[in-house]
């Protein structure tokens, strides 16, 4: 087993914004996600790791991109017009991609299949980012890989149900990537959900190793399933040796220690699906009994599961026979201990043990299924064309046992019946589960080997399975994503699918970059003949401690400092702030709304946006503009926007800068149109109507709302074309010469604006 690559060795400068947690973990406080990050891991943004309880900034001295540009291009408008900026940025990011899946969703790991939900809970986490430990998923290249990140974040909107043949059906959000065959080429390519179609065929991985056991140490597994304890602690509880392991309390002489994993074992472990049960008796502590249930008209099973519990575990089961039920009883806390670890006590917690499920082995495979089969299978039909198959209520089981008939070759389909949740049985009202349900064909001819699926096409490597339908619903709650080392895939309910990796700057979540000291950027600047910094392209806040040393440098060299930002900031930033900032201009994207943010940006809301506008403009001296990116169908609300520049009026006021910018189809939106320049002319009119003075339309160069007008006289102040400045109609004091209306717009206009302002200095 490959061990899990961690950080081990500090890198960058140990950070300081962040908090010890008395968990062992710290908690981030760069921005509003607040991670909690455990030893050797590394936060959301991919540039925030511990290593020796101590959070540290990795990426600080290394710069991704460095730009000279106009001030206009961040945008800003009314801050030092005209000037020529150096603009730098690390890699990571603080936004997430809404490529998402319910939290029910299946996943094949190490341990199991387990739901996503599951492995994000397992770290304990409750923020929007969870660190699993050790926990490795199937990858679409037939690798174990391990899992960095596990992502949960509010969505509401369609959710696609995509199902195969055979398979578990898939719900994922549309924009979601899935491995899909191409039709001519063959090769797996990405392609988002809503665009998979009947009859294109998804990827089913094959394992390229599998668990190699040929026995159990039962006192290993037993140990397991007490827990965490001192070590003195467990060895009190638990007594074993070379041949036999019993609890300190048991009065029997225990178990065999070493079981054989064969066909035979399977085949109890199968028949303990079927037809088993583990009871602990709660007033008696470590007090187990195993009991499998019979039609007392099962004589050769009854007597079958006698001899292999006999054999296997040298235990001595009796007998109970009520009525037409026979049970099979064995009273041993060893062995109810062991059951409902590897397997679960009842019906409804039943799965398949990680040690069949992985295993390598088609005997014990077999066997599991020979044993699960004959104690609760159905056959239905004709002789000749008749069904095979099982029912459980436990998912679990049954996405195990599907899984093993599949890895056998054969041609299981997986079904689900979703029952009402109660009904009502000689007057009385009865919880209900669903039922989940395995099928197979079988031929009369074919014997006990069940026959072959016709639609499934066989590779070396993976198997392709073809769509049978794909239909939409309406969702509202929690999705899940992660994040998976090297091949950046995972299977979901079976199918290769992409995790949520990037490539951009924004987006990267790699330690790379140019090597830069504070000193050396800025002396760059002004090698350049630039007046100011902008920390931009990605979240400045995640790499503040960095920003902040610059920054300070800079303004003591006569640079003034600009954060082109998301706002999903934290108090402990803003007041970071307070050292070396002069202007930040706060991006909303599709106004702020709700549904958008957490469909499209992974956040619950844009709570925290405000609030941060709010401590910036409380406590800091700081110029502060608004863009607003409208994303036509699905951002453009003119209601979301008459409340953002509500909030603006009434909280920053009516001079403050608002931005409404033209999306343009880019990256992993490349289905939605150009925003429609009529769009944005309505929302400028919504801002204007609130009260606004000075509302703004980027991106649509040449548009007479990229200008600023007095609100005084409504004569043009600046005249603009893009980023270019064509005319200013302002005195020394920043006064219209028209009226002599007072503007808000700081400082003079920059020399430089007639210059070239654009150069690429690091890339």
């Amino acid at each position: 087993m490959s061990i899990r690559a961690r950080l081990t060795e500090p890198s960058g400068r140990q950070a300081e914004l962040y908090r010890e947690l008395p968990n062992g973990r710290v908690q981030c406080t760069a921005c509003a996600r607040n991670c909690q990050i455990g030893e050797g891991q590394i936060g959301f943004c991919g540039v925030r790791g511990v290593v020796g309880g101590k959070l540290y900034l990795l990426v600080y001295g290394r710069v991704m991109a460095g730009h000279i540009d106009p001030i206009e291009k961040k945008p800003v408008v009314h801050y030092r017009p005209g000037s020529k900026i150096f603009s730098i940025a690390t890699s990571g990011c603080s936004w997430a991609c809404a490529y998402c899946f319910t939290p029910a969703t299946p996943i094949l790991t190490d341990r199991g299949i387990i739901p996503i939900e599951q492995i994000y809970n397992s770290s304990g986490s409750s923020d929007e980012v969870a660190f699993p430990d050790s926990t490795r998923v199937l990858s679409h290249s037939g690798h174990w890989r391990f899992v960095d990140k596990v992502f949960r974040h509010k969505y509401a909107g369609k959710m696609l149900r995509i199902r195969p043949f055979y398979l578990p059906e898939l719900e994922c959000t549309p924009d979601h990537n899935i491995l899909v065959a191409d039709r001519e080429s063959g090769e797996l390519v990405k392609r988002r959900a809503d665009q998979v179609a009947t009859g294109d065929f998804l990827a089913v991985p094959k394992p390229k190793s599998s668990m190699v056991t040929s026995e159990i140490d039962i006192a290993m597994v037993l140990l397991e399933a007490t827990g965490p304890r001192p070590l003195g602690k467990i060895q009190d509880d638990l007594v074993f040796d070379e041949r036999h392991v019993r609890f300190k309390r048991s009065k029997r002489g225990g178990i065999l220690r070493l079981v054989v994993l064969n066909g035979e074992f399977g085949e109890l472990l199968g028949l303990y699906a079927a037809e088993g049960s583990s009871i602990r008796f709660s007033a008696r502590p470590n007090s187990w009994s195993v009991c499998f249930s019979f039609g007392a008209h099962e004589a050769e099973l009854i007597t079958r599961t006698e001899d292999l519990l006999r054999r296997i575990f040298g235990v001595n089961p009796y007998r109970i026979t009520q009525g037409p039920v026979t049970r099979v009883t064995v009273g041993s806390s060893e062995l109810g201990s062991f059951f409902n670890h590897v397997m679960g006590a009842d019906c409804y917690t039943k799965k398949v043990p990680d040690f069949v499920l992985l295993n390598g082995s088609d005997e014990v495979r077999r066997g599991f299924l020979r044993g699960y089969m004959r104690g609760d299978g159905f056959s239905t039909g004709s002789r000749g064309k008749r069904w095979m198959g099982t029912t459980s209520v436990s998912q679990a089981l049954t996405l195990g046992a599907w899984y093993l008939m599949f890895r056998l070759g054969l041609s299981p389909r997986f079904y689900v019946s979703n029952n009402e949740p109660y009904y009502e049985i000689q007057g009385r009202t009865v919880n209900r589960h669903n039922d989940y349900m395995t099928r197979m064909m079988v031929s009369s001819s074919a014997g006990s080997d069940f026959g072959h699926a016709t639609k499934i096409v066989e590779r070396d490597d993976l198997w392709l399975v073809p769509v049978r339908s794909v239909r939409e619903k309406d969702y509202d709650g929690y999705v899940y994503n992660m994040e998976v080392e090297e091949d950046h895939s995972y299977t979901s309910s079976f199918v290769a699918v992409s995790n949520c990796q990037n490539s951009d700057i924004s987006q990267l979540r790699k330690i790379e970059g140019v090597e830069a000291t504070p000193d050396e950027l800025v002396d760059s600047a002004l090698s350049y003949g630039c007046e100011g910094m902008a920390y931009t392209y990605n979240q400045p806040t995640i790499f503040m401690e960095y920003a902040r040393d610059v920054g300070r440098i800079a303004r003591s060299k006569g640079l003034f400092n600009i954060f082109v930002s998301n706002g999903y900031d934290t108090p402990e930033t803003v007041a970071m702030m307070d050292d070396f900032l002069d202007c930040v201009t706060v991006d909303f994207k599709g106004s702020g709304e709700t549904g958008f943010v957490r469909k499209y940006i992974s956040i619950p809301n844009a709570d925290p946006i405000f609030q941060s506008l709010l401590e910036i403009k409380r406590r800091a001296k700081v110029h502060i503009e608004i863009t607003d990116l409208i994303v036509p169908r699905v951002g453009e609300s003119l209601e979301a926007a008459e409340k953002l520049c509500r909030f603006v009026y009434d909280n920053l006021g009516p001079e403050t800068p608002v931005h409404f910018l033209r999306f343009h189809p880019d990256y992993k939106m490349m289905d939605f149109p150009w925003t429609p320049v009529e769009t944005l002319e309505k929302h400028v009119a919504v801002g204007r109507k609130v009260g606004l003075d000075y509302v703004y339309i980027g991106n649509v160069p040449g548009h007479p709302d990229e200008s600023t007008y007095c609100p005084g006289c409504k004569k043009v102040l600046i005249k603009r074309y893009g980023y270019e400045i064509l005319e200013y109609n302002l005195d020394g004091g920043n006064r219209c010469r028209a009226c002599g209306h007072k503007t808000p717009i700081v400082g003079p206009l920059s020399k430089s604006f007639a210059e070239d302002r654009f150069a690429s200095v690091i890339s």
